[in-house]
Parts: C-alpha cells; sequence; structure tokens
C-alpha cells in the first residue's frame, strides 16, 4: 500500500483516506504544508522541482513543504519536509519557525489547505536529489518577479506567508 492522505472538505473536515496516487489521479483536495526559508539578509529559498515530481515537475516552488499524510500533525510534516527536502532541522536553536495557521488555497477547479509557516535561518542546506534539482536564494521582489515559472500553490502560499508574517511583525 502506497502512502496515505487525508481527503478534505469545504470545512477543511477528514472525509476519507486515499492513497497518494489515488488523490493526484482524481485531484481530491488534501492538506499540505508550506514553508517560506529566509536567510538572515532577507533572501528566500527556492527550489527547482525536480522533473519527477507527480505534482508541477520542472517548476520552482517559493515554499518548502508538501502533503501531510495521514494522522500526521501539519507540524511536526512541516519539520519533515524542511528536514528531507533541504536537511534544514528546525528543532536547531539556529532556526525560527513561526506558524501562521491554515489557509485554503484554490489550485485551478479545486482546492487544498495548506498549513502556512515562516522560518529564518542561515543554514547550510542539503537538497534532496528525488525531489529537488536545485536551490537558489531571492529577495521577494526577485522571486515575485518569476511568478509564471512557480508551481501556482506554492506563489499563492507564499505570497499569504509573506502578508501573515508582515500583519505579526510590530510597526
Amino acid at each position: 500500500m502506497g502512502e496515505l492522505v487525508e481527503i478534505v472538505n469545504e470545512m477543511n473536515e477528514v472525509i476519507r483516506v486515499v492513497e497518494r496516487s489515488v488523490m493526484r489521479k482524481e485531484r481530491l483536495p488534501h492538506r499540505a504544508t508550506y514553508v517560506a526559508l529566509c536567510d538572515r539578509q532577507g533572501r528566500f529559498l527556492v527550489e527547482v522541482r525536480t522533473l519527477s515530481k507527480d505534482y508541477a515537475p520542472g517548476l520552482l516552488d517559493a515554499c518548502v513543504g508538501g502533503v501531510v499524510t495521514a494522522g500526521e500533525d501539519p507540524d511536526v510534516a512541516a519539520r519533515r519536509e524542511l528536514f528531507e527536502e533541504v536537511g534544514v532541522d528546525a528543532s536547531s536553536e539556529k532556526v525560527r519557525l513561526e506558524r501562521l495557521g491554515a489557509f485554503k488555497i484554490p489550485s485551478g477547479d479545486l482546492f487544498l489547505y495548506g498549513y502556512l509557516y515562516y522560518a529564518v535561518a542561515d543554514a547550510i542546506t542539503r537538497r534532496q536529489a528525488s525531489e529537488v534539482s536545485g536551490i537558489m536564494y531571492l529577495k521577494e521582489d526577485e522571486l515575485l518577479a518569476l511568478r509564471d515559472n512557480f508551481a501556482p500553490d506554492s506563489l499563492v502560499a507564499f505570497e499569504e506567508i509573506l502578508r501573515r508574517h508582515k500583519a505579526q511583525r510590530p510597526s
């Protein structure tokens, strides 16, 4: 049996559990994590997705993250994805991970629920070769100038992460 994923309704309530391949094939609404990883110079980590990805192969990702597996806590999933994809250990005192809540992300003719995070770290990264072809760091304006090259959901999540993060910062 493959990886199991919880399918959710419009209120983010679990309505069934299916294999990830079924979720992708039938384009079912699910949960995912999105972490905007910023270094102390204000540059964001951008991933180049491998051509073998089951969603948006070869496009850029504005966030580190992925599908939340059945029964997995989103905070645990976000930390797992940070470590798996780019080798950043969110439990390190050198990493600040800020939880920004859930957000319904439109994705074409469907939706998914994204759990949003803002992370700050100066870290040596190690890409997961099976999922990430390359990594670069871009300033916010540089990243947004390339918007047509990103997986659409990651860009929507990135913009919402920045909006929520900036709203929480004292003026």
